[in-house]
């Protein structure tokens, strides 16, 4: 009878195993199917899941672009559809919405891990994101995702100091973690220094890893309703080159015409609806040393190093993005040139430090038709400038186009030069 017992619960076992091997193989074929299809669009199961993140990086023809508000932003030229057809062999895959900022990144693809290694990614930040002195407790509350976070805290990619880094910076907002004992459990030996703590968090570090895989289940059983849901749609691919300086010259006409209401170069639109008001209370009010005191007192530069020393761990090839500063805007207001080009000194030595290329467009600074308000987010001429740096960031010739005539604030790791900010 105990034999008994004891083989039909090994042929439950068994059984449940091949289920959950069917499901699997069942998926990774669904996104395949479906994985193209989903690439330009922006939803929450895409944000805050890893399936479809992980399904994307697996695709040779897709390039993974992490960001905030700028990716959700329509435009004509937005990388989603100058690379629609994939006229160069690629098109790009975005992750992201509003404060979307760096540690929220590194828990993204700590929920990915080591099929990580070797991909590239591409890194979008925003320099308001550097010009906070203070954050409220819920800093990272809006965009944080269970998965995520107990990917990351329970990371065995990640090296224990840098989780042990990240887990500080995200104790600012601690409510995080109050829904899950052994995740706060976890995070609150993280936080600490000794062999006792740090025993301590490797004894509740299996239970972690069960409970992240447990939520992966649910991410992938979500991802195949989703999927499923959707129409199959055919990709339609029409390779062509595309003439850049035409592209952009193109797109700087049509935001010209767009912004002719004011001397920004903000979009009519929100200029009419928001920002000459704004614009006319903000100007002279502020100063050098206050912007100097909030670029040290930021906590931002902190947490990009951290994601960028977690991109190095898991083995990727990043290139970080900056938008510029809207220059004009920020000289109407008290904020100088010189004072403004501490924020992209800073930015090039985080990157410099972690080893990674950084386009910051600094030469753009004074290019009024570059953003269209003062958050940076690209405009059409933007737009057009941010692919032209994804494409040859794809094709592996960015350090071509770093030494070309086109001009874009490239820096390469260990590249000392500075290109000089240029008239606009």
């Amino acid at each position: 009878m105990q034999v008994r017992h004891i083989l039909g619960a090994a042929i439950a076992m068994g059984l449940l195993g091949g289920a959950l091997v069917g499901f699997v193989l069942y998926t990774r074929w669904l996104e395949g199917q479906r994985i193209h299809a989903v690439a330009p669009k922006l939803f929450d199961l895409k944000n805050q899941g890893a399936e479809l993140q992980a399904a994307a990086f697996q695709q040779s023809d897709l390039l993974v672009i992490y960001g905030s508000s700028e990716l959700e932003m329509p435009d004509p030229y937005h990388a989603s559809n100058v690379f629609q057809q994939y006229p160069t062999g690629f098109t790009i895959f975005p992750v992201g919405r509003g404060e979307t900022t760096s540690l929220i990144m590194l828990q993204d693809l700590a929920a990915i891990g080591s099929d990580l290694q070797g991909k590239k990614v591409a890194v979008s930040v925003s320099p308001p994101w550097f010009f906070l002195h203070d954050r409220t407790p819920d800093f990272y509350t809006p965009n944080v995702s269970p998965l995520h976070l107990s990917a990351l805290v329970f990371s065995t990619d990640l090296s224990y100091q840098t989780k042990q880094l990240a887990v500080r910076q995200l104790m600012q907002s601690p409510d995080i973690f109050a829904s899950d004992p052994i995740l706060g459990f976890a995070a609150q030996r993280l936080m600490e220094d000794g062999l006792l703590s740090r025993a301590a968090y490797l004894a509740v570090l299996p239970m972690g890893k069960a409970h992240t895989a447990w939520l992966k289940l649910q991410d992938m059983w979500a991802t195949v309703s989703y999927l499923r849901a959707q129409p199959a749609e055919s990709i339609s691919k029409s390779p062509r080159s595309i003439d850049w300086e035409a592209l952009t010259h193109e797109a700087t006409l049509e935001q010209q015409a767009n912004a002719d209401n004011n001397d920004l170069g903000f979009d009519n639109t929100i200029w009419t609806t928001k920002y000459a008001r704004l614009v006319a209370q903000r100007t002279g009010q502020f100063s050098d040393p206050w912007f100097i005191d909030n670029l040290q007192h930021n906590a931002e530069f902190t947490d990009l190093d951290i994601l960028l020393r977690g991109l190095n761990e898991l083995g990727m090839q990043p290139l970080l993005l900056s938008q510029p500063i809207p220059g004009k805007y920020y000289d109407t207001i008290g904020i100088s040139a010189a004072a403004r080009s501490e924020y992209y000194a800073r930015l090039r030595q985080v990157a410099s430090i972690n080893d990674v290329p950084v386009v910051d467009f600094e030469d753009h600074d004074n290019d009024i038709y570059f953003v269209t308000d003062p958050n940076s987010h690209l405009s059409r001429e933007g737009w057009a400038y941010y692919d032209r740096a994804l494409q040859a960031f794809y094709d592996g010739s960015l350090a071509q186009l770093a030494h070309s005539e086109w001009s874009a604030g490239v820096v390469l790791p260990g590249d000392s030069a500075r290109p000089a900010a240029a008239a606009h």
